[in-house]
């Protein structure tokens, strides 16, 4: 579809949900039509911006207008935006059409963190990313609603707004939030989302599964069909109070677990690798307390070498 297409689409929009009574219906055909194409949300962010401009164009006028309006009709501020949005459509579709820094393609900063390490990222529209140690993630510099988890993990707490829903990709996989806060874990293997707030929606355009606060869904290159089972919301993201929760996950998991919270390698030999673990690891600072505590929390000898810590029968 042209650009122009798009923009006129955009506008159409704009002006329906500038009206308080927009029902319920309108916004979930909106957010539908939002998710048919990035192109769309990229013309609507234009044209938004635009309106903004506008209406704050108006409303310097009016404040510093001498001349007394109190013969003339008043005028509904929605003719200004329909006249105004109109009237700027082309201009707005030239920006599209010459300006690549308005079009779906990324412009992205990365942010990594070594194993041990965490940080926390606060984006302009109030939401707030914490990323665990051994992460990578990028943030898009032309919009604050995107992000891409590379590897690691990551909590989300977002703030959620239904015109412009926040997006994480990684790997092949997208998540919309519906209001949220969740976390991410994503690596060679398997992808975790674990909600504590709100839902999640897993990619909305092919099996569009829900996840809500709760549940947690696991998708691995063993198992490629996304399954969703309980998860206790206040154990989501526990790696930022030092705890690490697990139910049924296997000893290679953990490993790969605390060698990002502690920022030392820490392997299992092949024969524990597959083997499964449930409850709560509480990570100390002091590693050989913490390995003396795993050896018998796991039923594994811990042994410490010039790799780091390793995990046997």
């Amino acid at each position: 579809m042209p650009v122009e297409s798009k923009i006129a689409e955009a506008i159409r929009w704009r002006v329906r949900l500038s009206d308080p009574a927009a029902s319920a219906q309108q916004w979930v055909a909106f957010t539908d039509w939002l998710e048919i194409d990035r192109a769309n949300a990229a013309a609507y962010d234009a044209v938004a911006l635009a309106d903004d401009d506008l209406s704050e164009t108006i409303g310097i006028t009016k404040a510093c207008s001498q001349v007394p309006q109190n013969d003339n009709e008043p005028i509904p501020v929605k003719w200004y935006r329909r006249r105004g949005l109109q009237a700027i459509a082309a201009s707005v579709a030239a920006a599209l059409l010459v300006s690549p820094m308005l079009l779906p393609g990324r412009d992205f900063r990365t942010y990594e963190t070594l194993p041990g390490e965490t940080r926390e990222i606060a984006l302009s529209d109030g939401s707030q990313i914490a990323m665990n140690g051994g992460t990578r993630l990028r943030l898009d510099s032309k919009t604050s609603r995107f992000a891409r988890l590379d590897s690691g993990e990551a909590v989300f707490t977002i703030r959620h707004d239904a015109s412009n829903p926040f997006i994480v990709e990684t790997g092949d996989a997208t998540l919309q939030d519906v209001g949220t806060v969740f976390n991410v874990r994503t690596g060679d293997e398997s992808l975790e989302v674990s909600v504590a707030d709100g839902a999640v929606r897993y990619n909305p355009k092919a099996e569009r599964v829900t996840v809500v606060a709760g549940n947690k869904l696991l998708v691995s290159k063993a198992h490629p069909v996304p399954v969703v089972s309980k998860a206790d919301p206040k154990a989501v993201a526990g790696w930022r109070r030092g705890q690490l929760s697990y139910q049924d996950a296997t000893l290679s998991a953990v490993a790969l677990d605390l060698s990002r919270a502690i920022g030392t390698k820490v392997s299992v030999s092949n024969d524990l690798a597959a083997r499964r673990f449930t409850g709560v690891i509480r990570v100390e600072k002091d590693q050989p307390l913490l390995f003396r505590r795993l050896e018998g929390l796991l039923g594994v000898r811990a042994q410490h070498n010039a790799a780091g810590w390793q995990l046997t029968s």
